[in-house]
């Protein structure tokens, strides 16, 4: 149980934890490596306005401000215990360094903090005094939240809430408190609404499940007093900066035994400004 969540924490702040080609080119010396250096050791003494100012200006544009770039670490308890780059692919023009790294982060099902060893690409464009990180790979925005509702012994509680250019995504867990089975098909009718009333609807990609939770989407079984934290992504437009209020809608929830399906709404989940 506990690494499927530190995964589902892992990909709810969007670090690439996926092995590199085996097949990597040395760790150059130069202006390069020192700029990649400075940028994940500012990451790893948690001076986030520090690694902002190295980010290349598209990265900065897409975060806005340090705050909220800082936010995309902070939502997580997320820490770098330490690193070491293992390897490089590219040139002078654009160069991307692969770092392995010893990480601490909260276990969203838990609550509690737990350690995993990820590999993470870091671009570095250009070679001179002007060189800047690419960095994207991360939401602009991140906030922790602990909204919770309980119907017909299901508790659902919304972990994390995440914004990207195109989506919002939700570290979910979901408790059975009740007797018997209780059947998840989160993807049936499941909706987020802000306090405006714009529905945002859950993002569905089959063909490489990019954005899609599989297991959530093929649906899950839970025995009595089991748990499930996962991520559900809703399709949205790029959002502003302001201060907001969702309710998430998951539905349809199928108790053993009952004969109509249920749907739980969990309101005040915040994102303040």
């Amino acid at each position: 149980m506990i690494q499927s969540s530190i995964a589902a924490a892992v990909a709810a702040v969007v670090l690439l934890g996926a092995a590199p080609a085996p097949r990597l080119d040395p760790v150059p010396p130069g202006p390069q490596t020192v700029l990649v250096r400075r940028y994940v050791d500012a990451l790893a003494a948690r001076q986030y306005a520090a690694a902002y100012a190295l980010l290349d200006a598209p990265a900065r544009a897409y975060f806005r401000n340090a705050q909220n770039f800082a936010s995309a670490f902070t939502a997580d308890g997320f820490a770098i215990a330490s690193y070491t780059f293992i390897g490089t692919r590219g040139n002078a023009k654009f160069r991307l360094y692969f770092a392995r790294e010893a990480v601490r982060l909260t276990d969203p099902s838990r609550g509690v903090a737990a350690r995993a060893t990820i590999t993470v690409p870091y671009g570095v464009i250009g070679a001179d005094a002007r060189a800047r990180i690419k960095d994207l790979g991360r939401p602009w925005r991140a906030v922790a939240t602990s909204s919770s509702a309980t119907s017909a012994g299901l508790r659902i509680t919304v972990k994390k809430v995440s914004f990207y250019q195109h989506a919002i995504a939700c570290v979910v867990t979901f408790a059975n408190v009740g007797n018997g089975f209780l059947t998840l098909l989160p993807y049936g009718r499941s909706v987020l609404r802000d306090a405006g009333g714009h529905i945002y609807r859950p993002i569905v990609n089959t063909a490489s499940w990019n954005n899609t939770d599989r297991r959530l989407f093929l649906g899950v079984r839970l025995a009595a007093d089991e748990q499930v934290t996962g991520v559900l992504s809703f399709s949205s437009p790029r959002l502003d900066d302001k201060a907001r209020r969702f309710t998430l809608t998951v539905a349809p929830n199928l108790r053993a035994g009952s004969d109509a399906p249920f749907a739980v709404d969990v309101a005040n989940v915040a994102a303040p400004a």
